[in-house]
């Protein structure tokens, strides 16, 4: 697995042997000796995850601070480096916002594979294809909370002994998270989880046919699970098995004695990346839907109508059937605009909108192509459908008052239709986006010059 790492270490002799290690592993490796090199190296390289030791200019927090303000830095996880693997040390560092601690002795077949869990698992804005300047503007890139907000916790596998009853019984007294335990024989298909876990403490006895390991590649694969954090605690976090155990889905591997206070904050550590995924994932979900939504009446946008229309068209040849098109245009706009202003203007648009909305059935689309235009497309729909759902249309409009701020009166408008249906004729060449639009137009157009607040349709099925 490739990647640019940075260590951070003032003693050469360190550096020079992480640097061997991971060079064999096909990383890309920079190397600082102070704060100032390590800040240069971090805006000009951009490193996808630094290793790095308190410095005699900088302490630890002072170099993950300093880090995470420059620019495209503040995701990136930075691991603490320890020349000693002291349980007090660990924890101090976890609690200063390390994404995770080595410390000495480690296997390098550990090491390695924690160093692929954090770059495979942390949250990053450029897996959405953003550049990182417009990943900050569209806030792809925050700069995660200093603390993880309450979440849900499930303890799964053995029976809860010794550092797990302290953890436990720790968490229920702060009453912060909602924890809740499990066998892995109670626990087959997830089935007695209350509710999805945010987090899964996943407790795996040593033996090698261990029923955890199974429930490891269901909690990963499950689609209710697939986005838990998943903590693997094992005899010993420096075994062989906990390397494996990284490699097939675990984001961090503890060993079972590991101290409560370290748990608390390794679990906490991943309730926090955790939900900045889940950030990353509503972003992107919101992003989406303001590129297919107008942001004015909430309705469907040009883009999106566009494109149904031409999966319409598509799906023709092969269902068979019809569709029918409809251009729709408020009649005199300009003059609502011109005696009430642009709010209201705007205002009209709204629940125009709604009322479009409430005359279709579930299933049709409505899209604003522009100023007061509509677009609406409805499947499966016969002539004589297209010709009650456009009468029930313009009669909505034009018999629903609508109240403006400041007016004396209620405003009454009207609407007009253009209709052409888009049907499968023996011989007949499938229709194109732009002659069924261009079909709905000319009915429209000749509803406007017919007197407005009426609906013609198209001569005949646009080809």
């Amino acid at each position: 697995m490739s990647g640019n790492i940075l260590i951070v270490d003032s003693v050469s002799t360190n550096r020079i042997v992480l640097k061997v290690k991971l060079s064999a592993a096909f990383y890309t490796v920079s190397q600082a000796g102070s704060l100032d090199e390590a800040l240069d190296l971090a805006d000009t390289r951009r490193p996808d995850l630094v290793l790095a030791a308190a410095l005699p200019d900088a302490s630890f927090p002072e170099v993950l601070s300093r880090l995470r303000a420059v620019p495209g830095m503040d995701m990136v996880p930075v691991v603490a480096l320890l020349d000693q693997n002291d349980p007090a040390t660990r924890a101090q560092r976890l609690r200063e916002g390390a994404a995770d601690v080595i410390g000495k002795p480690l296997s390098e077949a550990v090491l390695l594979a924690r160093l692929r869990s954090l770059l495979r698992h942390a949250p990053r804005a450029d897996d959405l294809g953003l550049q990182p300047a417009v990943a900050r503007a569209l806030g792809f890139a925050e700069t995660p909370a200093a603390f993880a907000a309450p979440g849900r916790i499930a303890v799964m596998g053995g029976d809860a002994a010794g550092t797990q009853r302290a953890f436990l019984s720790r968490l229920a007294r702060q009453g912060r998270h909602q924890v809740t335990t499990a066998s892995v024989s109670r626990a087959h298909g997830l089935a007695t989880l209350p509710q999805t876990p945010h987090v899964v403490l996943l407790v795996i006895g040593e033996a090698e046919d261990d029923p955890g390991l199974d429930l490891l590649a269901e909690l990963r694969s499950a689609p209710a699970t697939r986005q838990a954090r998943i903590i693997a605690m094992i005899d010993r976090a420096d075994a062989p098995r906990a390397a494996h155990l990284l490699d097939i889905g675990a984001h961090d591997v503890i060993g079972a004695d590991t101290s409560a206070d370290e748990i608390e904050l390794r679990l906490a550590a991943q309730l926090r990346q955790q939900q900045a995924q889940a950030a990353l994932r509503n972003q992107l979900q919101t992003g989406l839907e303001a590129a297919m939504t107008d942001p004015l009446t909430g309705l469907y946008n040009r883009r999106y109508a566009l494109s149904q229309l031409n999966r319409m068209i598509e799906a023709l040849p092969v269902r068979g059937g019809g569709f029918a098109v409809i251009a729709a245009d408020l009649d005199h706009f300009k003059s609502v605009n011109d005696s009430y202003g642009h709010a209201a203007g705007d205002l009209v648009l709204t629940r125009v909108a709604g009322l479009l909305q409430s005359a279709l059935r579930p299933g049709d689309v409505l899209a604003r192509m522009g100023g007061e235009e509509f677009l609406i497309l409805l499947p499966d729909c016969s002539r004589a459908a297209a010709r009650h759902m456009a009468a029930q249309i313009c009669r909505v409009v034009r018999e629903t008052p609508l109240s403006l701020p400041g007016a004396s009166a209620p405003l009454h408008v009207t609407i007009s239709l253009g209709v052409t249906l888009a049907e499968t004729r023996p011989g007949a060449p499938v229709p194109s986006l732009d002659g069924l639009l261009g079909q709905a137009d000319r009915a429209l157009y000749g509803s406007k010059s017919d007197g407005r607040d009426t609906v013609t349709f198209a001569h005949r099925p646009a080809a």
